[in-house]
């Protein structure tokens, strides 16, 4: 379950249960609200994330998980 407060996603992770955090701008989050309305895909409506900031917002996995699953956990902004 996505959790927004202010302009920071909260986010349980589904593998580990860890909940981590992504601050984003208001443009960010003007961007992902229109993504999770539907239309567009994540990396045409966010450029500015990397792979793993996207896979946060898209899946919830934390970057410990994604480093597991598929060794992109690197994200300075995911806390």
């Amino acid at each position: 379950m996505v959790t927004i407060i202010d302009n920071e996603v909260a986010q349980t992770c589904g593998m580990c249960g860890r909940e981590s955090y992504l601050e984003l701008t208001d443009s960010e989050l003007e961007a992902y609200k229109g993504y999770l309305a539907g239309g567009q895909l994540i990396q045409e409506c966010l450029p500015s994330l990397n792979k793993c900031e996207r896979e946060f917002l898209k899946s919830g996995y934390c970057t410990d998980c994604q480093e597991m699953l598929f060794g992109n956990g690197e994200s300075e902004r995911i806390k």
